[in-house]
């Protein structure tokens, strides 16, 4: 079995300590690959692959993990496995005849590769992965198709004797002349006996999907389940409340909802294909309601979604592999790129085909990120690096807005920036030390940080109570878009993410503040406002708490706090109220002073909404 694994900082030092998994005191075969480290050069997570024996249907084993003497993990690779996969595919024309029969093989370049050891991801005695790029060649003539390529990721177990193969077919390539949608069929061969077959279906441009193929045997029927509040305790991701119970109608309804979901090839599943639009939104909020709704239950049919839906996300095109590079497109090698308008240097040729899709930054979800951290696997991971990657090439390189390789998020709506921060941030903390696109991520990490303790602390020209004005609307806040803002802030301030902090406290002046004042004249009660005017009518910054409140909530200025009724629907798991609550849960896990009071104050004054969180537990984040 190969899983993602967090771990708390601290626990353990792989450049000088090994790991050890034991099940019933007993040593079983590990080994560690893809580790990303946290600051102090503790393991902060890694892709593990473990080998039990004799387990029986029906059992459940638990593997313990524990810091101990570093080994040697020698891999054990045939030099010719007995892969021999061969992917075909028609490929049609608008009206639906056939224009070409394109082939690709990718055995002589596995042998390669493992002749040389390069392309390896996976390499110990349990288990090497090696990643092969191929293209796909026209069969009649030979001539490389310029878009459609094969990325097979190929993990060989058992001494090589069972292979799984994650085929990933991509319509990715970045400078090729000419992108766009390709219609085709697919299947795929083994020694000739086909395994998979894919019917005719449109590849949108700049997108991707994957299938997962066991050969020379079965594939393992195992499930794993983390210790989930290690998991929690990890702070990999936030603290959600993993005593919440979710319905089994809750996990039934939605195993029924992904039945009839398109999960096909380019298939929306339960992403919204129009970003913009407005409202409560199943994949807005921290992460998902499906991801939220898998680390709460570990439910079989919540792991479906959540892994549904991550692959859904490969077919959204934001996906600009670098021709040069084989990586994701880059800021740092490109500083004027741009993937959206036709001034970028070097010019980045646009796809005249349509898709479903308009995807934006303020209203993207996390997508693969969770997949990523309980499977390890590289297409999720691929994943992560696209998604913050298109979060900085979609945007103008100007200094007023990206300002080329600094990767500034400021230019956007303030919803949008705790979202791109979001991304990049999951990237960066995710991809293994040794990625080429880790330390482009962690640099834009602490560029955008210096910007914001530069621009919003101690600085005269905001808001003394700590509020961000919104970039297009003069005078005017959103505190629920601040409490987006302080959520991803406070995930970067627990990483250890250096200025995050700093920052967090200045945003949290306002965030916790709008529910700890009300001796000052301010109704914790309309704490989750829409918008609210923070400047006076002569245009300059409200400055006193009570001041605030009589310019926004005139009808109820001179009425007792316990008399006015709590707003952001407080017995909803949605709605602003919602999105407060699990602010302050994360501010007060990131040590922001008065976050914890401020938290249980205002969970007192929304009673039923955890009754609502076991079956939307989307902002169900609580102190740890």
């Amino acid at each position: 079995v190969t899983f993602g694994q967090p771990f708390k900082a601290g626990d353990w030092l792989p450049t000088t300590q090994g790991l050890v998994a034991q099940v019933g005191g007993a040593t079983i075969p590990l080994q560690t690959d893809e580790v990303s480290s946290h600051r102090d050069g503790s393991a902060r997570f890694a892709v593990l692959s473990a080998q039990l024996s004799n387990v029986q249907p029906g059992e459940t084993r638990i593997i313990n993990l524990f810091p101990g003497a570093k080994t040697t993990s020698t891999p054990s690779v045939p030099a010719t496995p007995d892969w021999n996969l061969e992917l075909e595919a028609q490929v049609y024309d608008a009206s639906g005849n056939v224009t070409a029969t394109l082939v690709a093989q990718p055995q002589a370049q596995l042998q390669n590769q493992i002749a040389q050891n390069t392309g390896r991801r996976l390499s110990g005695s349990v288990a090497s992965e090696y990643t092969v790029v191929t293209p796909f060649k026209n069969k009649a003539t030979g001539a490389v198709h310029p878009h459609l390529t094969a990325r097979l990721h190929a993990g060989l177990y058992d001494g090589g004797n069972r292979i799984r193969t994650d085929v990933v077919l991509e319509n990715t390539r970045t400078f090729t002349t000419a992108p766009g949608n390709i219609t085709y069929s697919l299947a795929i061969k083994r020694n000739g006996t086909v395994l998979y077959t894919q019917p005719k279906f449109t590849h949108n441009h700049h997108a991707r999907w994957h299938k997962v193929l066991w050969t020379g045997g079965t594939q393992p029927a195992n499930r794993l389940r983390h210790n989930m509040p290690y998991f929690m305790a990890s702070r990999i991701t936030w603290n959600y409340d993993l005593n919440l119970k979710v319905p089994e109608s809750v996990l039934a309804a939605d195993a029924a909802a992904l039945a009839s979901a398109d999960t096909k090839p380019m298939g929306a599943a339960y992403i919204l294909p129009y970003f913009p639009t407005t409202g409560g939104r199943i994949d807005i909020g921290p992460l998902p309601r499906w991801a939220a709704l898998y680390l709460v239950s570990q439910d079989d049919r919540a792991r479906a979604s959540l892994l549904a839906n991550a692959d859904a996300a490969g077919g959204i095109p934001v996906h600009y592999r670098d021709e040069n590079t084989d990586q994701p497109l880059s800021i740092a090698k490109y500083p004027d790129v741009t993937t959206r308008y036709p001034s970028s240097v070097p010019f980045v040729p646009a796809a005249t085909d349509s898709t479903i899709w308009t995807p934006d930054q303020a209203h993207q979800p996390s997508l693969a990120y969770v997949p990523y951290l309980i499977t390890g696997d590289a297409f999720y991971q691929d994943e992560l690096s696209f998604w913050a990657s298109w979060n900085l090439t979609d945007a103008p390189p100007g200094p007023e807005y990206r300002n080329r390789d600094t990767g500034l998020v400021k230019w956007d709506q303030v919803r949008a920036q705790a979202w791109m921060l979001r991304s990049i941030s999951e990237a960066a903390y995710a991809l293994p030390d040794s990625h080429a696109m880790k330390g482009v991520f962690g640099k834009v990490l602490t560029n955008n940080m210096d910007w914001y303790a530069t621009n919003y602390i101690n600085n005269p020209n905001q808001s003394p109570l700590g509020a961000i004005e919104k970039p297009d609307e003069f005078g005017l806040t959103a505190p629920w878009q601040d409490d987006f803002v302080g959520i991803v802030f406070s995930r970067l301030a627990e990483a250890g993410e250096p200025k995050a902090k700093n920052v967090l406290d200045w945003f949290s002046k306002f965030n916790v503040g709008r529910v700890v004042n009300e001796a000052n004249g301010f109704c914790a009660a309309q704490a989750p406002g829409y918008y609210w005017n923070i400047r006076d009518a002569n245009g300059n910054f409200v400055n006193s708490w009570k001041v605030l409140f009589e310019q926004n909530y005139p009808g109820v200025s001179n009425t007792a706090c316990s008399s006015v009724g709590v707003e952001g629907y407080p017995e909803e798991a949605g709605g602003a109220a919602a999105y407060m609550r699990g602010m302050l849960g994360a501010a007060a896990n990131a040590g922001v002073a008065n976050a914890a009071t401020a938290y249980t104050k205002w969970k007192s004054m929304t009673p039923k909404m955890d009754a609502a969180y076991a079956s939307d537990p989307t902002w169900a984040i609580v102190p740890r």
